[in-house]
């Protein structure tokens, strides 16, 4: 499970018990570095200072959601290759488009397993292998 080690992972989830859980499930994946903070305001000052591989963001977030955090990252030259996970209790189809549309790497629906997660990001890191 030492795939993912050389990457850096940020987690935007307002909820501790939430980024508790995906910070496990993604060390568990052999991340080593890996930060998270509580909104996309948060995120998106912390990636805009230091870029990391990957983006995992919930939908729901007070200040600033997962949406208008991924498209203020793709809409920035610095920050637009960025991969982004949206992980999110809502697993309405039209906010998986959106998502998608707004440039989005991948979609995981709460509850997320570890299986799932090493799904995604299989997929999401694929042409880097």
């Amino acid at each position: 499970m030492k795939k993912f080690n050389s990457k850096s992972v940020l987690i935007a989830e307002d909820h501790s018990a939430a980024r508790k859980i995906l910070t496990v499930l993604i060390q568990k994946l052999g991340v080593t570095k890996v930060e998270s903070v509580q909104n996309g305001v948060e995120a998106l000052a912390k990636i805009q200072e230091q870029p990391v591989d990957l983006l995992i963001v919930d939908w729901n977030m007070p200040e600033m959601d997962g949406l208008e955090l991924l498209k203020a990252i793709r809409a920035d030259k610095n920050t637009e290759r960025t991969k982004v996970l949206m992980v999110t209790a809502d697993d309405d189809k039209g906010h998986v488009l959106q998502a998608i549309l707004a440039g989005a790497d991948g979609y995981l629906v709460k509850p997320v397993t570890i299986e799932r997660l090493e799904q995604k990001l299989d997929y999401i890191f694929k042409d880097e292998e």
